[in-house]
């Protein structure tokens, strides 16, 4: 079962918007992590004591999947998701088992940036604001994608599945603040100096 028109359209740019966000973050984190190395050109995101992509990018947590920096996986991952948007656009429709596949890959995607913020927060001791945003999208993303595809029988055919879903979607925001809330509530407890010198303009 495939997604009526209206639906695939309004699902197809909300891909391909939260995708393109989600690969000019990574294009420009592996752009940046490139001259880093090449001549050690310090990111643009190195604003302050709290904010060094640079010390990130470097961290061992930076190149934690089999050796590759994590930006890769990133222009790899989100170059998918942007393309399934535009597909969808064009008019495209995909089997179910795509949508398995492209579910469980969302929410490994979310699983593997939120153990990134947990170490980028409590191990490594400096926040990446390109990778922040990378928190915020997937996690809007993951929160709406699944319960839609819940509701338009794209991961099962049982009827009691697609009801959830649509009971769900229209509270997934509800999910969405929660997440990046107990994001911003961690960061605040672990750098209590950081709201202060952001509200000084510094």
């Amino acid at each position: 079962m495939n997604p009526n028109f209206s639906g695939r359209r309004v699902f197809g740019t909300f891909l391909l918007v939260f995708g393109i966000l989600s690969l000019a973050a990574a294009l420009t984190l592996s752009t940046e992590g490139y001259y880093l190395l090449k001549d050690g050109t310090q990111p643009s995101c190195n604003i302050n004591p709290f904010f060094s992509c640079g010390n990130v990018m470097q961290s061992d947590e930076a190149r934690a999947f089999l050796g590759v920096p994590n930006y890769f996986w990133g222009l790899i991952g989100w170059g998918v998701v942007s393309a399934v948007g535009a597909g969808m656009l064009a008019g495209a429709t995909f089997a179910r088992w795509f949508w398995r596949t492209f579910a469980v890959g969302m929410f490994a995607a979310w699983f593997f940036l939120m153990w990134l913020f947990e170490h980028a927060v409590y191990e490594i001791g400096f926040l990446c604001l390109y990778c922040m945003i990378t928190w915020v999208t997937q996690s809007i993303m993951l929160w709406i994608i699944l319960p839609w595809l819940m509701r338009e029988k794209l991961l099962t055919t049982s009827d009691r599945v697609a009801r959830i879903g649509a009971t769900l979607l229209p509270y997934s925001w509800l999910i969405v603040v929660v997440n990046l809330g107990a994001i911003a509530l961690l960061i605040m407890q672990q750098f209590p100096l950081l709201l202060p010198l952001l509200l000084s303009g510094n």
